[in-house]
């Protein structure tokens, strides 16, 4: 059987919905014969009757009942795609695809984003959350037009644009060590299990990178699934971790203490998007804008870090006891 013609459908609708071939007819602009054949054509298709003629005005048959049904279905389905399809047309050029990690739209970007639509409110902004890893392949795939990504990752057919450097802090329990260090070191953070968001994650690249880098190696793994339960997971006492200083930055917990770690670590945050990819006004203002975003967090970041070396590392409420040779004991309890 040949597909449905959705014009034989939408006559055989009005007619019912009208009950007149007549009132169909002027409604569909045809002339009252046109609309008497396209109803005939469709119960030839269907090889039923769907229109008992008996009387001056057409019923459906049981077979018409349920034609009737489908075809408004298939009929809105049709009216929906054409109406998809429109808006794709319409906005073609200003449908901007935009991966990037939880955290970076958490705590560097929403602003950013906010921004965008509204100062441009025609254009249809889609925001994909996911690892930096997987950010690049859909990125590879033509799943997303552009992308925020931590370093360092698979750069194969990337156009990579750094954009930001975040110094990178460790977090320990409040009371965990005594004295407390003024710096974490590899010793002290291989001393306790280390909370990590995902193994194979970035974090947990940087921070077995750092270790292994100066002879030392993680104590343990706790696994959690995001950032925010890893910092809560040190504040209950879990263990010890790293996070982005943009985090810290933006909402201090209680029962924790933010050290700086020595050697330091850089979490260098970039744009990629996908090599000789069409680059549209629309796609270039939003680049634009992420490029400024960062940028004013280098800024703050430089200003933060003037700021604390002047005020001293106690008046910026970091505990602040004794030496750096990288030998602690747990406090008593």
């Amino acid at each position: 059987m040949r597909a449905l013609n959705p014009d034989q459908l939408r006559t055989f609708i009005e007619v019912v919905e009208l009950g007149s071939f007549t009132a169909a007819a002027k409604v569909l602009n045809l002339s009252q014969p046109a609309v008497s054949l396209q109803v005939r054509e469709l119960e030839g298709r269907c090889g039923v009757q769907l229109l008992d003629r008996l009387s001056k005005k057409p019923f459906p048959t049981e077979a018409g009942r349920q034609m009737l049904q489908h075809a408004n279905r298939i009929l809105n389905e049709n009216d929906q795609a054409l109406a998809a399809m429109t808006r794709i047309r319409q906005a073609t050029g200003h449908r901007i695809r935009l991966g990037m990690t939880m955290t970076t739209l958490a705590y560097m970007a929403r602003t950013t984003i906010r921004n965008l639509k509204q100062t441009y409110p025609d254009a249809e902004l889609c925001v994909l959350l996911s690892p930096s890893h997987r950010l690049a392949d859909d990125v590879r795939n033509r799943n997303v037009d552009l992308a925020i990504v931590t370093l360092p990752l698979d750069e194969t057919h990337l156009v990579v644009q750094p954009i930001y450097e975040d110094v990178v802090h460790a977090i320990v329990p409040e009371g965990q060590f005594d004295p407390m260090p003024t710096v974490a070191t590899p010793a002290l953070m291989a001393s306790a299990p280390f909370v990590i968001q995902n193994l194979g994650d970035v974090q947990t690249t940087l921070a077995d990178t750092w270790l292994r880098a100066n002879g030392f190696a993680a104590h343990s793994y706790v696994e959690m699934r995001n950032l925010e339960a890893c910092r809560a997971a040190v504040a209950a006492g879990l263990g010890v971790s790293i996070l982005p200083g943009i985090m810290l930055e933006a909402q201090p917990m209680e029962g924790l203490v933010a050290l700086p770690l020595d050697p330091p670590v850089v979490r260098k945050l970039a744009l990629i998007e996908l090599q000789g990819h069409p680059v549209t006004p629309m796609l270039a203002h939003v680049r634009a804008a992420l490029v400024k975003c960062g940028a004013e967090f280098t800024s703050r970041a430089k200003l933060t870090a003037l700021a604390s070396k002047s005020v001293g590392a106690r008046a910026a409420g970091v505990r602040v006891p004794n030496g750096r040779d990288g030998h602690f004991k747990p406090a008593s309890a």
